[in-house]
């Protein structure tokens, strides 16, 4: 080891081992007494720790320093103090769908600004023991020794990583790991987080068993493209898009609906849609020979108002025909008038009109 690696790795006390087979350590600065993980890697992709230090990804462990000496790269990383999910499970046993498709959801947001990355990086090695949940409720994806960024020229990983079990067929050296690599490994963490078990091992019958079973499809093409599509595919299933009959408007607001969305019908909004957009875009581009420029803006503006005037009155907006003599007219060639009903609700929004001579009944739209 050269003298300026002896020295810059003096600064940090080792007090613990964590994983002596895997070169990992718990050491103190000597200066500032904080307390990092020291790494000593043989087998790496510098490009991906370069990034994590330089980043600072939300959910990771912040890289304190890089040291490399010939074949072996020292990380010295941030200790995260709390529990694994693996630990967690043991003690309290599967999550409900809620919990499990939160953490699920939590990943992602860690795994994606990773995967946009030109190259893509991968983590390659997602299970429940490199996910640690802090005492103050952060969800923490930590052991990157396995990450690599993505080659798609290579026929195949030129070294193979991954946990059994987890570990997509690809990383035993059919293809070279892609982001799709990460979403089956999601999967199977999905299915071990509802079940307590590996896809295979316990069956799930659940909500998201269809989510499950295209993570862990065999072909990685079958897969979902991106954690960013497996987000959305999970929140759909967590909060369902409502259809217009489960729209609810608060009743005090319903009677300032405009005409073509009170009932709320599909086709009676679409047309309504329309004609306000129709209106707005041909009152914007009117033209005129005798009037150019910017005094073409108040014809503009009275023009929209006079035919916004119309529509509000041809759908009878907030009953407005009620306040109109002629509405309520007994002359026996016009007899238009009120249903009993809504005269009784002053300004009702009802809009149910009868027009007796020709029986012609118009109903809001």
């Amino acid at each position: 080891m050269e003298l300026q690696t002896r020295l810059r790795l003096s600064f940090y006390k080792e007090i613990a081992e964590i994983d002596t087979a895997h070169n990992i350590r718990l050491v103190q600065h000597t200066v500032t007494g904080k307390i990092f993980v020291k790494k000593a890697l043989s087998i790496y992709d510098l490009q991906v720790f370069q990034y994590l230090m330089t980043q600072k990804i939300p959910g990771t462990p912040k890289i304190e320093e890089l040291i490399e000496e010939n074949t072996t790269l020292y990380v010295i990383e941030e200790y995260i103090s709390g529990n694994s999910l693996e630990e967690i499970l043991a003690k309290e046993g599967a999550f409900s769908e809620e919990k499990a498709a939160d953490y699920i959801l939590r990943i992602c947001r860690i795994l994606q600004p990773l995967h946009q990355q030109h190259p893509p990086m991968i983590h390659r090695d997602l299970k429940p023991s490199n996910l640690i949940l802090t005492y103050d409720g952060r969800l923490i994806l930590v052991d990157f020794n396995s990450a690599k960024t993505y080659h798609p020229e290579r026929s195949q990983d030129t070294v193979l990583f991954g946990t059994a079990g987890y570990a997509a067929p690809e990383q035993y050296g059919f293809s070279p790991s892609a982001p799709a690599a990460d979403i089956y490994a999601l999967g199977v963490l999905f299915h071990k987080m509802l079940t307590g078990d590996l896809p295979g091992e316990g069956n799930y019958s659940g909500k998201f068993s269809g989510v499950i079973a295209k993570c862990i499809k065999i072909d990685p093409k079958n897969r979902y493209d991106s954690v960013a599509s497996l987000q959305k595919a999970i929140e759909k299933i967590q909060k369902p898009l409502l259809t217009l009959e489960q729209l609810q408007i608060p009743e005090k607001y319903q009677g300032y609906a405009l005409p073509g969305f009170r009932s709320r019908k599909k086709g009676y909004m679409i047309a309504a849609s329309i004609w306000y957009f129709c209106l707005v875009i041909g009152c914007l581009f009117m033209e005129s020979d005798n009037v150019v420029g910017i005094r073409l803006i108040p014809y503009q503006i009275i023009s929209f108002l006079m035919l916004f005037s119309l529509t509000l009155w041809l759908g009878n907006y907030r009953g407005i025909w009620y306040y109109f003599p002629l509405c309520r007219h007994r002359n026996p060639v016009i007899q238009i008038t009120l249903d009993r009903s809504t005269a009784k609700m002053a300004g009702s929004l009802n809009d149910h009109t009868i027009i007796r001579r020709c029986d012609i009944s118009t109903h809001s739209l």
